[in-house]
């Protein structure tokens, strides 16, 4: 049985604006409080965290910067040489700080996880350069063989796994 024209259109216009609310669902956007720090400055970072309720961040920082600081929970964060891998519940917002060095330049990278959603995606890189001089990236001699790194959506996995069995341990 074929519905009325109207009735098609109604569906049609439905899954035009429902199919795309729930594929783009889910979004992580970077802000920072400067592009252009001075030697040694601390700056902030702060993720906009929306349709995320249980997932993950991770953040690559460019060589040189480390992070100092953040306002997320302890028991949901992991730091790693340049990465820090963010584990999310309900979070709207994280802020982090970052400690530039006396020069360099690059991006900072970022992917998320949204476990609920079962989808992942990027945040757009975010440009630094120290007191707004560009350099150009140093390529250094291994000096030892190197081990190859867990891809980040497992660190984040772990993450969550660890704060998943800790509030299982809690009730």
């Amino acid at each position: 049985m074929r519905g009325s024209p109207a009735n098609q259109f109604i569906c049609l216009i439905l899954l035009l604006v429902l199919i795309p609310a729930t594929v783009w669902g889910a979004t992580v956007t970077r802000t920072l409080s400067t592009a252009e720090p001075g030697a040694g400055e601390v700056f902030e970072v702060s993720l906009s965290i929306e349709g995320i309720t249980l997932g993950g961040v991770v953040e690559t920082l460019p060589a040189g910067y480390s992070i100092v600081g953040t306002d997320h929970p302890d028991d949901r964060i992991l730091v790693r040489d340049r990465q820090v891998a963010f584990a999310l519940v309900n979070d709207t917002l994280i802020t982090y700080q970052v400690m530039a060095p006396s020069s360099g330049s690059g991006d900072i990278t970022g992917i998320w996880e949204d476990f609920l959603g079962e989808s992942n995606g990027t945040i757009p890189a975010s440009h630094l350069a120290v007191d707004g001089i560009e350099t150009e990236v140093e390529s250094t001699p291994q000096e030892r063989p190197t081990q190859e790194a867990a891809p980040p959506f497992a660190v984040l996995a772990a993450v969550v796994a660890l704060i998943i069995a800790r509030w299982g341990g809690q009730r």
